[in-house]
């Protein structure tokens, strides 16, 4: 989705002549926030809290230290070209937050994140930029329904509200939700979690009336749990599936991540994904690179 919209606010700038006039009126100003927004949302890679309750719940011991805090740096960057120029995105930002196991069924967890995006887009041999700010603040609640030593099952919610504020266009709230199930089976020290799930998500301003977007978000983590190194590849698929669009094949990411302990209670580490669109006509590439610091107690 990223890379699709990104595509689409480039495809706008120019289309206006990247006049800063030009691009505050006739609704490209809500192109280009839509698309600033979810490239930074995606770029917390597919909610940092979900990730973490996933990886308590897996080992779920029962002498197991019931708080996590964890912290989450990231860059972004996005290149893409469609047929009147080419664009590039940059996005900083960061998470932070925790879970608390409240007992051997609930899980509760909160992030926030907050990014930085520049978009630069080239046309003509003309060159045009615009800078965004985005913050996010998220709680949910993990509940397993399955647990057994060789498979476990949870159900997680999580809903959440965001700020988006770009230059030439304003300041927009918009409200999340986002459903998700997930099954985790171990083999030894192999474990393999694939997941479904669905986000909901809309603007606040009532004057507004558009459709509330849906996203359907498959994929699956293939985790190897040893006591020092814990490597894991990492693969998702989202499609838009609400509004229907035209042509939409969604985008796929896939990467690896790895933990070190440096203690039983202190991990650090990072993960790096690679996406891309699927749709024809789209040309993107999009990385990600994420340092990763979990203690728990």
């Amino acid at each position: 989705m990223r890379v699709r919209l990104l595509c689409g606010a480039a495809l706008f700038l120019l289309i206006v002549g990247i006049g800063a006039p030009a691009f505050a009126q006739g609704g490209v100003n809500e192109e280009v926030r839509r698309a600033v927004e979810r490239a930074v949302e995606a770029s917390v890679s597919s909610s940092v809290a979900e990730s973490l309750s996933r990886s308590v719940v897996s080992e779920g011991l029962p002498s197991m230290p019931t708080t996590t805090i964890f912290g989450s740096p990231f860059y972004n960057r996005i290149d893409g070209s469609i047929s009147l120029g080419s664009f590039t995105a940059d996005t900083f930002g960061g998470v932070v937050g925790g879970l608390f196991k409240v007992n051997d069924v609930l899980l509760l967890h909160g992030a926030f994140s907050g990014a930085h995006t520049s978009i630069d887009v080239k046309a003509g041999g003309t060159k045009a930029s615009i800078d965004a700010r985005f913050f996010e603040a998220r709680l949910g609640a993990d509940v397993v329904f399955l647990n057994t030593q060789p498979a476990k099952a949870w159900f997680t919610l999580e809903g959440g509200v965001s700020n988006f504020d770009a230059d030439l266009v304003g300041s927009t709230w918009s409200w999340t939700g986002s459903p998700s199930a997930t099954l985790s089976l171990r083999a030894g020290p192999v474990l393999f979690e694939p997941s479904v799930g669905f986000s909901f998500s809309k603007e606040f301003d009532p004057a507004n009336n558009g459709d509330t977007e849906v996203t359907f978000q498959p994929g699956f983590s293939l985790k190897y749990r040893g006591e020092i190194f814990r490597p894991q590849l990492n693969v998702s698929y989202a499609k838009t599936i609400a509004p229907r669009a035209a042509v939409d094949d969604g985008f796929i990411s896939a990467g690896p991540e790895i933990l070190f302990a440096v203690t039983p209670s202190f991990l650090v580490g990072g993960a790096y994904s690679y996406e891309r669109p699927l749709t024809k006509g789209l040309n993107g590439n999009s990385h990600t690179g994420t340092l990763e610091v979990r203690w728990t107690f």
